[in-house]
């Protein structure tokens, strides 16, 4: 059985009151089915700190007590170094009535050495620690991984109730170009670059957070652990930079597969749409383009992402891409 995110967090909450949580979680679903935003906020519920409002990511939470693993560069793996890695941050001391975190992106993306290896952290829990895994392919993992977790399936598709600023002011941008009945080159170029300079100030959020993690990092542990290990935790960070730039991305990305998925479900009649702000924005486009040519256009914003899911250069897939879906 599934449970909307809603749902999930009810439960969740409810153990949490009891004082009946596990020490693993295995928090599974389809993309954008709220994953993420769980385990953000039972990290939230376990460490409330002072921040005045939920933090919108994990990235925001990442700390010397939270570590947020992810598969790396475009190689999609999660190598074993950094299994081990959570591993030792784990181990370390914690203040008194402080969980410590270890979450793991895509877990199904753990080679049989990193799986192996994280299995000791499973059997042999460090005190006032707290393991969530989040997976879209939970049948990928070890059988042993799966038996140490309590499973947390997730259904659908949980879409922010209203995007970020950055995002919406793209948005907004596409809502008038679609309202103004934009076509040709000119206009898919003005969205492409729109678009492209949403990517750049979400590089360098990801740069700015993961500066600012390291150093805590480095703060914590620099008296407590020899160089040599500080040094692997540099190439470490580098190399979820990536990761987690091309993770945004793809969220971003989702909102113009769900831009045309309202267009859509307007042409046929269906109340729920995804985004209500922009309903006269995807109206317009159920208007002014048949059937076919809204899952063609829709069809262009998929094989983008799947282009920018191989080594093509990223300029050169978005031009493209963007000329075929809003030329």
């Amino acid at each position: 059985m599934s449970f909307r995110y809603e749902r999930a967090l009810e439960l969740i909450e409810l153990a949490g009151e009891k004082g009946r949580l596990a020490h693993a979680y295995l928090i599974a679903g389809p993309p954008g089915s709220g994953k993420e935003r769980l385990a953000t906020r039972m990290v939230e519920m376990a460490n409330p700190g002072g921040r005045l409002v939920p933090a919108e990511s994990l990235d925001e939470l990442r700390s010397g007590f939270v570590t947020v693993v992810a598969p790396e560069s475009k190689s999609r793996r999660i190598p074993v170094d950094a299994i081990r890695a959570l591993e030792h941050t784990l181990q370390m001391a914690a203040p008194a009535g402080l969980t410590k975190f270890a979450i793991i992106r895509d877990a199904d993306c753990m080679g049989d050495a990193a799986s192996n290896a994280f299995l000791k952290t499973l059997e042999e829990p460090p005190p006032s620690s707290r393991v969530l895994l989040l997976s879209s392919r939970p049948e990928m993992l070890l059988e042993t991984i799966l038996s140490r977790c309590i499973r947390v399936p997730l259904a659908g598709r949980v879409v922010p109730e209203t995007p970020g600023e950055s995002v919406d002011a793209f948005l907004k941008i596409l809502s008038e170009h679609a309202l103004k009945r934009g076509r040709g080159l000119s206009g898919a170029l003005r969205l492409m670059h729109a678009f492209s300079t949403l990517l750049k100030a979400e590089k360098e959020a990801v740069e700015k957070a993961n500066e600012e993690a390291e150093r805590a990092e480095v703060a914590q542990y620099k008296n407590k652990t020899d160089g040599s290990y500080l040094k692997q935790r540099e190439d470490y960070w580098a190399a979820v930079g990536v990761s987690e730039y091309l993770d945004r991305r793809n969220r971003i990305l989702e909102y113009l597969v769900i831009w045309f998925g309202d267009a859509l479900r307007q042409q046929q009649g269906a109340k729920h749409l995804d985004l209500p702000a922009y309903a006269e924005a995807t109206g317009a486009l159920a208007r002014d383009f048949p059937l076919e040519e809204l899952i063609r256009r829709l069809s262009a914003v998929e094989e983008l992402r799947t282009h920018l899911g191989t080594n093509v250069h990223e300029a050169l897939a978005l031009e493209v891409g963007f000329v075929r879906a809003f030329g």
